[in-house]
């Protein structure tokens, strides 16, 4: 799966980019919402995560940006912020394929989110019966 993430924050980066990478996904990195429009004009992405707080445009003006582009209409989308709460979760609420995540959080929270917006499974014995892996921390 590839998956596109915007966010400044460098310590979370440090912690989930090698988590997702161990489990086989592609990530596409960006500092901003800007960079993060040019990079997904090139590629197809599965699924998009952007903090709300960031430099340039924020996560909710990306999110309405990549909503108005046909081919990431209905891509899944994850909203995370560590003081935009009640911003996020109204959007949430209108779009079943976004979800709002608070920080911090970790990452059998990022997990159950996920597991919310897609079937694909974020990590675990992808082998398992039922098609989902049981939760691993």
């Amino acid at each position: 799966m590839i998956i596109a993430i915007a966010d400044d924050d460098q310590n979370l980066l440090t912690m989930l980019v090698p988590h997702l990478e161990h489990q086989g996904h592609t990530v596409l990195l960006a500092v901003n919402a800007a960079e993060l429009m040019k990079k997904i004009k090139g590629a197809r992405v599965d699924l998009i995560i952007s903090d709300i707080n960031m430099p340039g445009f924020d996560g909710v003006e990306l999110y309405q940006k990549v909503r108005g582009m046909p081919e990431y209409a209905a891509v899944p989308f994850i909203l995370w912020s560590g003081v935009e709460k009640e911003k996020g979760e109204a959007l949430a609420r209108k779009d079943p394929k976004l979800c709002f995540l608070k920080k911090p959080f970790n990452i059998a929270v990022l997990q159950k989110v996920f597991d919310e917006l897609s079937d694909l499974p974020l990590f675990g014995d992808f082998d398992s019966p039922g098609g989902k892996p049981p939760l691993k921390i």
